[in-house]
């Protein structure tokens, strides 16, 4: 008798596997104008009768986290903001980039959609008292602007629903851009006092108002650099002053973020300066990063001046990590436990039942 080894194992083999049930999915304009939507990634067994909690994701796609945390039985969400992009800034006119959407929009879009979200918890299936706002880099700034900024928000907002999230996940967040993207005319008069003298009485043509704390560049860093040359020819000075001076004026960004950015604006998306100005204690609040991060000074810098006023929230340090570590293997999986940990202890998650 022939063995039947064969013919099972290719009946076993032939069975097609059950076709996986896609994760239901809903939008919702949250502003009509500028229009904006929001993306809602429900959990299985979803029902609008629930009062879940709802995971709120600025700027960043964390899918990983996302589908966690949707089959931990929390309601994902993912607004749309503002389309800031610097990466084009240099392709464009000056008259071009004043007409862009700027980082404030983004701020306003943030405490809107958080507005919409908590006053349509019903349909949303979720309890308005456990919104947890997230992101990575400046997502995670913008998710601690929805509860800190005063001064960014739209005249169309329903003031009497409250734009702060109950919990903040911050991972590898931008906070004081201020300080990342913006330097100090100081710094600007130091270094050409010390490498290119002879350019000191011709930084007006180059800083908008030299006198201002942060300098404000007049063009692109490009055309700054190329005008350095010709202006450096017209009055005859030392060639190794004219390359030294162009040095110096790359310590503009060179996606001259400062175009788009003024410099009022980024005082007041400052998060130091925001702790320092206002007596409001934070949700709670689990900031995450890797010590590894180019962003590492300024996130540091928060913390002390968080801690020095008496902030309470926790930290995890991911040793090795640099910016967004939490889509890196290495560091995936472990921060994400640690978030459903964290959001276990404050009761915005249930705890996966013990078998035993």
């Amino acid at each position: 008798m022939k063995s039947l080894l064969p013919l099972l194992l290719l009946a076993v083999f032939a069975t097609p596997l059950p076709a996986q049930k896609p994760a239901k999915t809903g939008s919702h304009i949250y502003k009509q104008d500028p229009r904006r939507k929001l993306t809602v990634y429900y959990p299985d067994n979803w029902t609008q009768a629930d009062k879940r909690p709802a995971l709120v994701i600025f700027r960043c796609n964390i899918s990983f986290q996302r589908e966690f945390f949707r089959k931990r039985g929390v309601v994902v969400i993912k607004p749309q903001t503002a389309p800031v992009n610097s990466g084009n800034l240099p392709k464009l006119t000056l008259e071009e980039i004043a007409k862009l959407p700027k980082p404030r929009d983004q701020v306003a879009d943030t405490k809107s959609a958080i507005r919409f979200i908590r006053a349509n918890a019903g349909k949303l299936g979720i309890d308005p008292a456990k919104i947890i706002a997230t992101g990575t880099s400046g997502g995670g700034d913008l998710a601690l602007q929805s509860h800190l900024n005063p001064h960014f928000e739209h005249d169309d907002d329903d003031k009497s629903v409250s734009p702060s999230p109950d919990a903040l996940v911050l991972y590898c967040p931008a906070f004081d851009g201020i300080d990342i993207w913006f330097v100090k005319n100081s710094v600007i008069a130091e270094r050409t006092r010390a490498q290119a003298p002879a350019f000191l009485p011709h930084l007006r043509t180059f800083i908008v108002d030299p006198d201002a704390e942060y300098a404000r560049p007049v063009d692109h860093r490009a055309d700054l650099i190329e005008l350095a040359a010709t202006l450096g020819k017209k009055h005859d000075l030392p060639a190794d002053q004219i390359t030294a001076f162009q040095s110096v004026l790359e310590l503009f960004n060179n996606r001259d973020w400062q175009l788009l950015h003024p410099v009022a604006d980024a005082r007041k998306m400052s998060a130091s300066r925001l702790l320092k100005s206002g007596d409001r204690p934070l949700p709670p609040t689990l900031i995450l990063f890797g010590t590894r991060d180019h962003l590492r000074e300024p996130q540091t810098n928060f913390i002390e001046n968080a801690r020095a006023l008496g902030k309470k929230f926790e930290l995890i340090e991911y040793e090795g990590g640099g910016h967004s570590f939490m889509t890196q293997p290495a560091f995936e999986e472990k921060s994400t436990q640690d978030v459903a940990g964290f959001l276990e202890k404050i009761g915005m998650l249930k705890r996966i039942q013990s078998a035993d």
